[in-house]
């Protein structure tokens, strides 16, 4: 039978061996999985009666001049068993905020909402526009947006400017 190792001896192995594993998980590089995914959108959420918006953000990936325009994007969720209807969004920050239907063409009837569905424009066809900035509009900025249902009713929110992430 042989003598037993010294404790520093046994350190030392596991010190190593732990060194090794850190070192080995530090190479993964551009195949991590980590390196896989794509954020959320960087928006804001919130809620009134049966409605939800979410991901809600100014799309613009720079400073827009007072007097431009830029999106209004966002996902709105009915969970009602009724369709609703975005009649109206407004904010100080721009003189007016145009609905759009599905091609980007003005809707006077605002944007339904049918019962238990989505209406996703985070990405794709924009449905909302500011027109006419009140001032310049930055992406380190956050814009209060009230946005009126006709049957849900009205919700504020503070919300952020800038690209999706």
């Amino acid at each position: 039978m042989g003598q037993p190792r010294p404790r520093h001896a046994v350190r030392r192995v596991v010190a190593g061996l732990a060194c090794a594993l850190v070192l080995g998980a530090c190479d993964a590089g551009n195949d991590a999985e980590t390196a896989q995914e794509t954020p959320d959108v960087a928006g804001v959420d919130g809620s009134v009666g049966q409605v939800s918006v979410d991901d809600v953000f100014i799309d613009t990936d720079g400073t827009v001049q007072a007097g431009g325009s830029v999106p209004l994007r966002g996902a709105l969720t009915n969970d009602a068993e009724q369709a609703d209807r975005l009649v109206e969004v407004t904010t100080a920050a721009a003189q007016s905020v145009q609905l759009l239907d599905e091609d980007g063409n003005p809707s006077a009837d605002g944007i339904e909402l049918p019962a238990g569905e989505q209406v996703d424009a985070t990405t794709g066809a924009v449905r909302m526009r500011l027109e006419g900035l009140t001032g310049p509009v930055d992406t380190t900025d956050t814009v209060r947006v009230t946005f009126a249902f006709q049957t849900a009713g009205r919700l504020e929110l503070d919300v952020p400017v800038g690209p999706p992430s």
